[in-house]
């Protein structure tokens, strides 16, 4: 199968599953783990993140930290979310040890400690701006080709060749939220469809992992470099269980197969908050 073929094979199983109807009490449970990878790039002089004013093509030395927590959804998703977050823990360390190792140190101090369950809002995306998920669920066109427009209008200029890119990435963290209607879900799904550049692997335990990849252009020296984003899917429910994104992929010293960062999710329904 193509990924295309893979994302419309989503769509309809998001349109067909019939989300878990919370009895009073009851919340649905995102339980989560993400590691992210911290750099030091030299040309930046400080530590920093892919992305955000530092390179993994130039960064001398990188390092992951990882966190596990949860989400907790009612019913009505406009009523009061919740959350909790664990204790920060180290991974692996790549390039100049010495400097990786200062890094990750500080990072996880930076991280701070485990914290117990708290009110929250609805879920914010990093480049979702000042709106929450829900928020986009809310106004999103579900015409796929219109919500592709929608998004590149909303999320504004940016790096050549990203256009399509960006779009993917918000439609990824959102269906990665693995809450909201079904069919406008279906609709991100069909949205994700179009968009170029997917791959798809092989079958496992019923689940697809969809590759995009984005070749980056830099106008100001005409070099191209690839992003790439995955997220893989339960192709029963079309809930997402894993992410990735991984700029400059096989440029410098961080290995490839280490991404910019990587989220896993499994669901559940409890009975009560912890």
């Amino acid at each position: 199968m193509t990924g295309p073929e893979v994302l419309l094979g989503a769509a309809n199983a998001a349109a067909g599953f019939t989300p878990p109807v919370l009895a009073p009490g009851q919340y649905l449970r995102r339980a989560w783990t993400t590691s992210t990878l911290g750099l030091f790039d030299p040309e930046l002089g400080v530590p920093g993140m892919p992305g955000y004013g530092a390179s993994r093509a130039t960064a001398s030395s990188g390092w992951v930290i990882s966190r596990s927590g949860a989400d907790y959804a009612p019913a009505d998703l406009r009523s009061q979310w919740c959350q909790e977050w664990g204790s920060p823990v180290a991974g692996g360390v790549y390039g100049d040890q010495a400097q990786g190792r200062a890094g990750q140190d500080a990072g996880m101090q930076a991280y701070g400690p485990a914290v117990t369950l708290f009110p929250s809002d609805a879920p914010y995306l990093p480049e979702s701006g000042a709106e929450d998920v829900l928020w986009f669920f809310e106004s999103l066109p579900r015409d796929p080709a219109a919500m592709v427009v929608w998004i590149d209008d909303y999320l504004g200029p940016d790096t050549q060749d990203w256009a399509e890119g960006k779009v993917g990435w918000l439609l990824i963290g959102l269906l990665s939220q693995n809450v909201g209607d079904p069919e406008m879900r279906a609709a991100m799904y069909r949205a994700l469809s179009t968009l170029p550049g997917s791959t798809v692997g092989v079958e496992h335990d019923g689940r697809r992992t969809v590759t995009f990849d984005s070749h980056l252009a830099f106008s100001e020296v005409g070099e191209r470099s690839l992003r790439r984003s995955t997220m893989t899917i339960d192709m029963a429910t079309g809930l997402v269980t894993e992410t990735t994104d991984t700029s400059e992929v096989g440029e410098g010293t961080i290995p490839s197969d280490v991404p910019d960062s990587w989220m896993t999710f499994e669901m559940s329904v409890v009975d009560s908050l912890p």
